[in-house]
């Protein structure tokens, strides 16, 4: 009885795996094509997008850590493309110089909402 219950967590695992990746493929692959972003970097712009209204669309950068699945060096590069492209600044805490804030800019508000349809539309075809 406990094979047949492992087999059976071990297939649920690599149904999981498998609709991760075709979702996360398609989800990069249609976010480059229409909308210039990664899927990273669009989550970053939806991190930042939902602090808005709680923080005036910003966050500090561990506090994005926190909530991203990539590791530091990874984030820093991604943070980095994003505000090569205007869509997120960088700036340092006024009462602790060594915390560091991600701001979104307009333009990375204008590009998360043009792309939100998109993201969601893959979402919908491989989850719902």
């Amino acid at each position: 009885m406990e094979a047949v219950v492992d087999e059976d967590v071990c297939t649920k695992w690599s149904e999981t795996l498998r609709v991760y990746h075709n979702t996360s493929c398609e989800l990069e692959n249609s976010l480059q094509d229409g909308h210039d972003l990664g899927l990273s970097e669009f989550e970053v712009l939806k991190i930042l997008s939902r602090s808005c209204g709680k923080h005036g669309g910003k966050a500090k950068m561990k506090e994005l850590e926190a909530e991203m699945y990539l590791s530091q060096s990874a984030l820093s590069r991604t943070v980095t493309r994003l505000e090569k492209a205007g869509l997120v600044t960088r700036a340092t805490c006024d009462f602790d110089r060594r915390a560091m804030f991600l701001l979104l800019t307009p333009a990375g508000q204008e590009r998360y909402e043009a792309a939100q349809p998109t993201y969601r539309a893959v979402l919908h075809r491989h989850l719902a």
